[in-house]
């Protein structure tokens, strides 16, 4: 009989050690990693057993026995984890939940290491005889009462959270799941009734017999069902490995899980996330706090290596929305690269290739809503008119390359003696208008006739030759509440007659349209 326990105790013993090192290789995810660790404590519980069961003396039993608790105190409550993470009861532990769950195991394993100096957990021990073998008589104390209840409400509770699940689930193999965790949950449940009410007799330790058929279930279930896998890689690839940042926010805003992306994103402003509300963690973050408290969707930006980056960050409700406890899923996106493309689409869109400066389309859409406000706010407001003289000679002298250049040049020179926030742009082949917000038109004509003096002593040079190049610029302006009603075409019109009597008067020269 020795010889049978012996090897089925080896045999459980491999198995424990194969499949806590399985567990612990296959992923990230905080459940699994709490199964891993049952495992282990399974491991070492039951290879204390197969010593002490082969043990010559007393001293060596309970040596054997003392090595069984640095695992076997643990393995209940690593199962109630396993249960309330697998089944989403909670997403994350927290360090007072943490402290919480394990205060009974730690101070039975310290009181076990230290039983023969207070014998609270056993009060003595001998050796007993069953079944031809040898095995550890002891006579308990009030602490294993205290561990062992505390080891049954675990089960227990471990048991309905997994008929919870199997009646909330109504798919067929995700009910077998849950079957198969509240059969390996019972099984050790039922070696501990046996062991209270039987050891005395018998001297056998049910539960260390019952264990390993409790792996075999659940090797079963995982050749089975793969539910451990198929979890797994869907929380890995959906959750964990997701380039968007992912924060679950639980009752007030405690935040309860992230991943990966989400811990980086908060990296960069020097924030370590953890399971406390999120105005404690974002109190120095005002902007971020107000998104994160928000239930919109919101951009954020943040300088990340001198760049600036873009973030999306949107709100997903998780579960019943009049729910006042109602968790939410907070996406962070960098969406960087598709504002880039966004801008340069616009830019594309609304810009001169040639100048560098606003196309007529968006000129004109720009310059009515300047318009508009200037009469809606009784503002002045001036329109440049703008030629290069005798363009098509210096296409016909040089070619149109240079031709390019000189457009190139005077988009560069725009751009350079206006203000940041007048508007110009190209609207013809060599004709530019510009906006001059708030100018009188002897403003604006002052403002003209400094550019246009700028033109006429730059030159450019294309090739080997240097050409000279100047500008006749007609000016016209309004008033927000003169009494004849503008439109942007009239406006338009007047500077462009104005553009004509300068050409008549022998270009290069600026003309108002008052002037005429």
């Amino acid at each position: 009989m020795k010889i049978i326990l012996s090897l089925y105790l080896v045999f459980a013993v491999i198995l424990t050690q194969f499949f806590a090192a399985y567990f612990f290789s296959k992923g990230r995810t905080s459940y699994r990693k709490a199964f891993s660790a049952v495992v282990l404590g399974v491991s070492i519980y039951l290879f204390g057993y197969l010593m002490i069961i082969n043990a010559s003396n007393l001293q060596e039993m309970i040596f054997w026995n003392q090595f069984q608790y640095f695992g076997l105190p643990f393995i209940p409550v690593l199962w109630l984890i396993v249960a309330l993470l697998y089944t989403k009861t909670i997403y994350s532990l927290s360090n007072r939940m943490l402290i919480l769950l394990f205060a009974v195991p730690v101070i039975t394993l310290i009181i076990r290491q230290t039983n023969m100096w207070h014998h609270f957990f056993y009060t003595s021990w001998g050796i007993g005889q069953c079944f031809g073998y040898s095995s550890l008589h002891l006579d308990r104390g009030f602490w294993y009462y205290v561990n062992i209840s505390y080891t049954i409400l675990c089960l227990i509770t471990t048991i309905v959270i997994y008929i919870i699940g199997f009646l909330r689930n109504k798919v067929g193999s995700t009910r077998a799941h849950f079957m198969v965790f509240l059969i390996a949950s019972f099984l050790p449940l039922l070696g501990i009734a046996m062991l209270l009410f039987s050891y005395e007799r018998m001297c056998i330790d049910y539960v260390a017999i019952l264990m390993p058929i409790t792996l075999l279930i659940i090797s079963y279930g995982i050749l089975k069902f793969d539910f451990l896998e198929i979890r797994t890689l869907a929380r890995e690839t959906i959750f964990e490995n997701n380039l968007a940042g992912m924060v679950v926010l639980g009752p007030g805003k405690i935040i309860v899980d992230y991943n990966k992306a989400a811990e980086k994103f908060f990296e960069n402003i020097n924030i370590t996330l953890n399971n406390y509300p999120i105005d404690r963690i974002l109190k120095n973050e005002p902007k971020l706090l107000e998104i994160f408290g928000s239930e919109e969707n919101q951009d954020y930006s943040l300088v990340i290596d001198g760049e600036e980056r873009f973030f999306e960050i949107d709100t997903v409700p998780i579960g019943n929305l009049q729910d006042v406890n109602v968790r939410m899923l907070k996406s962070i996106r960098d969406v960087t690269e598709e504002r880039k493309i966004q801008r340069k689409l616009k830019f594309l869109a609304t810009t001169d290739s040639l100048s560098g400066l606003y196309n007529r389309a968006e000129f004109m859409d720009l310059a009515q809503m300047e318009f508009a406000l200037a009469k809606m706010n009784n503002e002045e407001l001036s329109l440049l008119m703008i030629d290069i003289d005798k363009f098509k000679n210096i296409n016909d002298s040089f070619g149109h390359s240079a031709g390019d250049e000189v457009i190139r040049e005077i988009g560069r020179m725009t751009k350079n003696n206006f203000r940041k926030t007048d508007i110009a742009g190209r609207i013809g082949g060599e004709e530019f208008a510009v906006i001059l917000k708030n100018a009188t038109l002897s403003e604006a004509e002052k403002v003209a006739e400094m550019f246009r003096e700028a033109v006429s002593k730059r030159e450019v040079i294309y090739g080997e030759d240097e050409i000279s190049f100047t500008v006749s610029i007609g000016v016209a302006s309004i008033h927000g509440d003169n009494d004849i009603i503008y439109n942007i075409e009239d406006t338009l019109k007047m500077a462009d007659d104005a553009l004509c009597k300068a050409k008549a008067k022998g270009r290069n020269c600026v003309v108002t349209y008052a002037d005429r």
